[in-house]
């Protein structure tokens, strides 16, 4: 009877940290996440953690969720529901991480780069899925220029790439401005004497014009029917004006016949002919005024809908403008890491490679670098058996002469000075 007790115990103890280690996890930029309500079937689903740190999910909108916990966005999440549709108690959520934000391994290994995160990777584990530590074998220069090669087409199509999105964000910022024309920025992107971006260009302004020109025809379109209906009242007015006037004429014609038919003067069949005449007169008015109403309404629809229009414009643009903007920033991280990489197969490794020669059995160094969810950056030494999180940085380096390091130095800095702009 003790030893199962003290096999619960056990268990108990050994799962606690566990729980603490996962409750402790802040989430961040491309976490996926599996949401689920279970009030809401309809609104479960997976959402991805933006470069602004938050998800967008349906009814509350933008949700933060950069520097949480999975519990304390469940709660959040919860709160704003309840909120939203003003519940006497909140919907249950669940949030579950269902792929984590990638890690980044540099340096002496064979496969420099970002990978898929999974739970309790140490850093040899992490330097396995590089492909070990770098080995140098006949073919090791030919697999530099091969890279070299490689980033360097990486480069010219991320460049590409930047242009296309100077181009389109400019665009997005005339459009959101309400411009008539695009004031495309001079810049090395965006050079209008070169063909491919002259093209480029010319399509935006293209798109630009087009949006442009249906946005305005649906504005118009609503604003004259706005005058159409405003023409129709102004006429029914004018006609209930020439009903009153009727109505005067044959009211006064009544008064003269019921005095009239008092004195035994006037016949019965004519004054009720003029009674049934005032009455027609008058149902014709109310008809004309039911008119004028629905004509009424009916600008204000117009109205509505002009207000829609304009308002769905700017949602769209300040969508595809975030889109856009998260994507510039992407892409000239990728250039920065392109350009390093290049002046590493062409300088760095190359004079690197004859210290690792004669290093065989140095133990290698691992420096970490991670950013923590108010953006601070933290620099740590660490060791083989260490666990990384996601979105660390782990650079892998072995033991490099004083003087070799200088050498690299400099030679680097030669580089970066010869690598594509």
């Amino acid at each position: 009877m003790i030893k199962p007790l003290i096999f619960v115990v056990c268990f108990v103890l050994f799962m606690a940290p566990l729980r603490a280690a996962r409750a402790e996890y802040v989430l961040g930029p491309e976490d996926h996440l599996a949401v689920k309500v279970y009030e809401w079937p309809d609104m479960s689903g997976d959402f991805k953690v933006g470069a602004d740190g938050k998800i967008s999910f349906p009814l509350v909108g933008e949700v933060l969720a950069n520097g949480l916990s999975t519990a304390q966005l469940e709660r959040s999440l919860e709160e704003m529901l309840k909120q939203q549709a003003r519940l006497n108690e909140p919907p249950s959520v669940s949030v579950q991480i269902k792929e984590y934000r990638p890690f980044f391994i540099m340096g002496d290994v064979q496969k420099p780069g970002a990978y898929a995160f999974r739970p309790g990777l140490s850093v040899l584990q992490a330097v396995s899925i590089a492909g070990g530590f770098f080995r140098f074998t006949d073919p090791g220069l030919l697999r530099l220029e091969r890279d070299s090669i490689m980033q360097r087409t990486d480069l010219r199509i991320l460049k590409e790439k930047s242009a296309v999105l100077a181009a389109r964000s400019a665009r997005l910022d005339a459009e959101r401005s309400g411009a008539t024309e695009i004031v495309f920025p001079r810049s090395n992107d965006l050079d209008p004497d070169n063909p491919k971006v002259s093209a480029l260009l010319a399509r935006e302004r293209a798109l630009f014009d087009a949006r442009r020109g249906e946005f305005e025809k649906q504005l118009a379109g609503l604003a004259e029917l706005q005058n159409l209906y405003r023409g129709e009242i102004q006429a029914i007015q004018a006609q209930i004006l020439s009903e009153k006037r009727q109505a005067e004429l044959v009211q006064k014609e009544l008064d003269e016949l019921r005095g009239l038919a008092a004195r035994g003067l006037a016949a019965n069949p004519r004054l009720l002919l003029v009674e049934r005449t005032i009455a027609e007169i008058e149902g014709t008015q109310r008809n004309l005024e039911a008119i004028i109403m629905r004509s009424r309404q009916n600008i204000a629809q117009a109205v509505q809908q002009a207000d829609e229009l304009r308002a769905k414009s700017r949602e769209r643009i300040d969508t595809e403008a975030d889109s856009v903007a998260a994507e510039i920033r992407d892409t000239h991280a990728r250039i920065e890491m392109a350009r390093q990489l290049i002046a590493e197969a062409e300088t760095t490794a190359p004079v690197a490679i004859g210290k690792r020669l004669r290093s065989t059995g140095v133990e290698p160094k691992f420096e970490l670098v991670r950013r923590s969810a108010t953006g601070a950056t933290q620099q740590i030494t660490i060791g083989g058996f260490d666990l990384i999180e996601p979105g660390d940085v782990v650079e892998v380096r072995t033991a490099v002469s004083e003087d070799l390091a200088g050498e690299v130095r400099m030679r680097t800095g030669r580089a970066e000075l010869t690598a594509p702009p």
